[in-house]
Formats: C-alpha cells, sequence, structure tokens
C-alpha cells in the first residue's frame, strides 16, 4: 500500500472515530459549561486573546463547539469548520445564542473550498492528530485562507499518565497511533502526537515567522503561534 492511501485511511478511520464519539466527547473533555471552560482555562485564553479580539477568525477541527464559544465572545466574526455533522449539531446547540458565528462541515485538509480570507486561525487538540507527513501541506493550505500577517494559533495536550496506559505503535513515518475502544466497543486507530518545540519549530519554519512556543503545564496543555509567511508556497 502506498504512503498516499495508507494516509488516507488512517483519516477517515480517525474521521469516523470523532464522528461516534460526538455524544460522549464533552464527557471525555470535562466540559461542563463556558463559563467552567472559561475559569479553568483562563491563562490559555489571556494568551490568546490580543491574537483574536475583533478579528475574522477560522477555526479548524471545531468539533462539538467548546472553543468556539471562547472565539465568539472576542472576534468579530468565527467561521467554525468540522468534518463532523454530529459534532456541529452539537456545537450548534451551544452557538445559538452567537450571531458572529458560522457552522461549515468541511474536511480540515480541503480549506481551499472556503473562498474567503482570514485576519487568524485557530485550532484546539487538532495539531496532534495531523499525519506528519502532510503537515506542511496542511500548514501551508491555512496560511493561503489568511491575509498576510494573520496569526496562526494551536492548542494541545502534553503527554500524561493517561496515554502512557494507551496501547499504540509508530508507523513508518513516525506517528504514534493510539488504539482506542469507545463506550460500546467500537475499535479504532487515532493518530495522537507529542511533538517538542524543536520538531515544531523544524516545520513551521518554512511557513512562519514569528513562532512562539507555549507550556501550560499546570492544565496539561502546550501550544504555538505563528505569523503567517505573505508568500506561501505549494508543498509536494
Amino acid at each position: 500500500m502506498n504512503h498516499e492511501k495508507s494516509i488516507r485511511m488512517i483519516i477517515e478511520e480517525m474521521n469516523r472515530y470523532y464522528e461516534a464519539r460526538a455524544p460522549w466527547h464533552d464527557q471525555y473533555m470535562s466540559y461542563t459549561s463556558i463559563d467552567n471552560m472559561e475559569a479553568l482555562l483562563s491563562p490559555i485564553i489571556v494568551t490568546c486573546e490580543p491574537m483574536i479580539t475583533g478579528k475574522k477568525v477560522l477555526e479548524i477541527a471545531c468539533g462539538t463547539g467548546n472553543w468556539t464559544q471562547v472565539l465568539a465572545k472576542r472576534a468579530l466574526s468565527v467561521v467554525a469548520v468540522d468534518i463532523s455533522s454530529s459534532a456541529l449539531e452539537m456545537a450548534k446547540q451551544k452557538l445559538v445564542d452567537y450571531q458572529n458565528v458560522r457552522l461549515i462541515e468541511c474536511d480540515a485538509y480541503r480549506l481551499d473550498s472556503i473562498e474567503e480570507k482570514f485576519e487568524a486561525a485557530f485550532s484546539a487538540d487538532w495539531w496532534s492528530h495531523i499525519p506528519k507527513r502532510i503537515l506542511p501541506d496542511f500548514i501551508a493550505s491555512v496560511n493561503r485562507r489568511l491575509y498576510p500577517g494573520s496569526p496562526v494559533i494551536g492548542i494541545d495536550m502534553i503527554f500524561r499518565d493517561v496515554f502512557a496506559k494507551e496501547s499504540c505503535y509508530y508507523d513508518s513515518d513516525n506517528n504514534r497511533v493510539s488504539r482506542r475502544t469507545l463506550p460500546d466497543g467500537t475499535p479504532f486507530n487515532v493518530i495522537k502526537n507529542f511533538p517538542g518545540e524543536t520538531e515544531l519549530r523544524a516545520v513551521l519554519d518554512p511557513f512562519a515567522s514569528d513562532i512562539v512556543y507555549y507550556s501550560f503545564d499546570s492544565l496539561k496543555r502546550w501550544g504555538f503561534k505563528y505569523t503567517a509567511n505573505s508568500l506561501t508556497r505549494d508543498c509536494d
């Protein structure tokens, strides 16, 4: 099996996993309300706030809309995309009071299907699922949706005990692939990588300036910010 086909197969399996997991997602993430989320994640939100306030923001892989609410309270407008219709339906219920949000069912690897341009891009708990081989293509596609000089923000999870207990293997591209089982017993393979700062900077460098790496150890999170290059090359 060639690499392109194997990558597409694992992406499709992850898409099925998160579609099936949507009803349990908030329970997994210990989400109870936007107020509790804002209080708990305040250090991250305060860090991100200056980069999104008053701007047209693209949120990638918004899931059930937890972070979408955080963005909507601060941004001029938010276009939030996800491939899971079940997750988007849950997000829709949380966002009924926000008139500045548009939810779009969209493959995060097909962002060029969105015609408009944005002033910032944001993702949470998404970077770790991207197959390493296609990271350059993905970064380039995000930059093409932005005005030159726009910030791109990513938040993700640090490695911790719950991940150490997972059954996993490493594929030929050194992606860490977890074997996960939903409450109904259905098994899935899910890429869950934990890049360090050096690895992150190496992949971002051709596409970015002003790269900043954040550690939120007490919140079991790491993050990054970069400024999108004005000229973004296409990748082979």
